[in-house]
């Protein structure tokens, strides 16, 4: 597999709340970690590099290879932990007090990616010239529409759109969610922050992913379109590719 990460302040913060970064175990797996600091809270940018590599450094660390039946249950543990770690953090300077972040992270395995999630960063699947997106947002908006009191249109514009209803570090407990995709039903995966999706369209997103050559050229273009539509937020996101091997490999 093939692997970017592309992040940009924006056009309108004066400081990257972002943090992103890719990590590798002793028996060959990957993790990618994306956060993205709480709109207005304090420190977003300290809890979201903290989270980032509190995961990196238990995922290195681990002392058996995860695999199906156990890779779920790790996420789940770690993210719980790294919830309380940032919380307890919060508590110890005053310029932490409040301080949060989203998460999105994967497990790659053999076989499968493993996704877990808590706030609006998300994860999409490019695949025969499709792109779904594979996370449901834990936001004001996304519950508003779930009820069918907004449309999915109106809620792109709601103006409380970035308010969301769970983050890494904001209460002493979380509820991250999970899923699996198998390897072979994708062609590039993006982990992204909203600084991007809130700027770029699905239909717009789509297009750079029909017509893209390759990752880096990929990831720069989004940042790009991100920025000429307005460039509100900062912008992050992690690509990853699946390459097609001679011998016959899917790595």
């Amino acid at each position: 597999m093939k692997v970017t990460v592309n992040s940009n302040i924006g056009k309108r913060r004066s400081s990257n709340q972002d943090y992103a970064d890719v990590f590798e175990n002793q028996f060959g797996q990957s993790l990618f970690v994306l956060c993205d600091g709480v709109g207005g809270n304090k420190a977003g940018d300290v809890a979201s590099e903290m989270t980032t590599q509190f995961l990196g450094e238990r995922f290195q660390e681990i002392a058996d290879a995860l695999n199906t039946e156990t890779t779920q249950e790790w996420l789940n543990q770690n993210i719980e932990a790294v919830n309380a770690y940032i919380f307890e953090e919060s508590l110890k300077r005053p310029e932490w007090s409040g301080m949060s972040t989203t998460l999105v992270v994967t497990v790659v395995l053999e076989d499968q990616l493993w996704i877990g999630y808590v706030g609006d960063s998300r994860a999409y699947r490019f695949f025969q010239d499709e792109l779904v997106q594979l996370t449901e947002d834990h936001s004001l908006v996304n519950i508003l529409i779930q009820s069918g009191e907004i449309t999915k249109q109106e809620g792109e514009v709601h103006p409380q759109r970035n308010v969301v209803t769970q983050s890494i570090g904001g209460t002493p407990d979380v509820s991250p969610d999970f899923l699996s995709v198998n390897k072979d039903e994708f062609d590039v995966l993006m982990l992204c922050s909203d600084g991007l999706t809130n700027m770029v369209s699905r239909d717009q997103l789509l297009d750079y992913f029909k017509n893209y050559q390759d990752l880096d050229t990929l990831g720069q273009d989004l940042i790009n379109a991100a920025n000429d539509a307005g460039g509100s937020d900062n912008i992050t996101l992690i690509l990853s590719e699946k390459l097609q091997t001679q011998q016959g490999g899917d790595e």
